[in-house]
C-alpha cells in the first residue's frame, strides 16, 4: 500500500469531512441520524486536528517565513473555535433550536478553514518542506492517526493543544 505524503493524507481527509457533513444535511428532521453524523463528525475532526497540530504545524512553522508562521497560527486559532463550537454541539440534541445554525456555522468555519490550508499553507509547506520530509511527516500522521483511532483517550488535553499555540 502506497503511503501517502503528509498534504495528501490531510487533503484526503478534508474531503472526507466534506462527505460528513453532506450526510449531515441529508439526515433532516432524523435526530438519530443527525446526531450519529454529527459524532463521525466530531470524531474526524478531533484526530484531524490533533495530527495537525502535534506533527504537521510544528514542521511547517519551522519554516523561514514570518508569512508561513502567521498561517500555523492562524491555523491553530481556526482549530479553537471549531474545537469550542464541537463541544457546544456536543452539549445539545439535534431538536435543539440551535443545534442546525451551530452546525452550519461549524461547516462554515470548516471550509474557511480548509481553504485557508489548501490554498496557502500547503503550496507553502511544499515550497519549505522536501518530498522526503513532507512523506516522513506523512507516516508519522498516519501512524498517530491510528493510535487515537484505537485509544481515544490518548488524545491530548485541550490545554495541551493551547500551549502549542502559544509557542
Amino acid at each position: 500500500m502506497k503511503k501517502d505524503d503528509a498534504i495528501t493524507m490531510l487533503t484526503r481527509e478534508h474531503a472526507a469531512v466534506k462527505k460528513l457533513f453532506a450526510q449531515e444535511k441529508e439526515a433532516t428532521k432524523q435526530n438519530h441520524a443527525k446526531a450519529h453524523v454529527f459524532e463521525e463528525i466530531k470524531a474526524a475532526l478531533e484526530v484531524h486536528a490533533t495530527i495537525e497540530e502535534e506533527i504537521f504545524y510544528p514542521a511547517v512553522k519551522k519554516a523561514r517565513s514570518e508569512q508561513v508562521k502567521d498561517e500555523v497560527r492562524e491555523g491553530y486559532e481556526e482549530h479553537k473555535q471549531i474545537k469550542n463550537l464541537l463541544t457546544q454541539i456536543a452539549g445539545i440534541t439535534p431538536s435543539d433550536e440551535t443545534y442546525d445554525m451551530k452546525i452550519k456555522v461549524l461547516m462554515e468555519d470548516v471550509v474557511h478553514h480548509v481553504k485557508d490550508e489548501e490554498g496557502e499553507m500547503f503550496p507553502d509547506a511544499k515550497k519549505f518542506l522536501s518530498e522526503s520530509r513532507l512523506m516522513e511527516l506523512g507516516a508519522e500522521m498516519a501512524a498517530r492517526k491510528e493510535n487515537l483511532e484505537k485509544h481515544p483517550a490518548s488524545k491530548p488535553a485541550r490545554s495541551e493543544s493551547n500551549a502549542h499555540a502559544a509557542k
